[in-house]
């Protein structure tokens, strides 16, 4: 797994990134905010993600968290 982020610059440097692998949203089913973060090689199934900062924040912990992501 890697993570994407640009903390320095409020994301605005990944917002190329955001169109280009059309990332509109944070993918964690149900939610529609904006997304700050970008995950990648999840698994064959789950290439790419992105994440609000609220689901960012959540798994950065030890033990990280579970989410369900939508992915269409």
């Amino acid at each position: 797994m890697k993570v994407i982020r640009d903390e320095e610059t409020c994301g605005i440097a990944m917002i190329p990134l955001f169109v280009d692998w059309n990332i509109r949203r944070c993918n964690v089913k149900g939610c529609t905010q904006k997304p700050t973060t970008i995950v990648t090689e999840l698994g064959e199934s789950i290439p790419i993600v992105g994440l609000c900062e609220e689901h960012y924040q959540q798994g950065d912990v030890p033990g990280g968290a579970t989410f369900t992501f939508y992915l269409g």
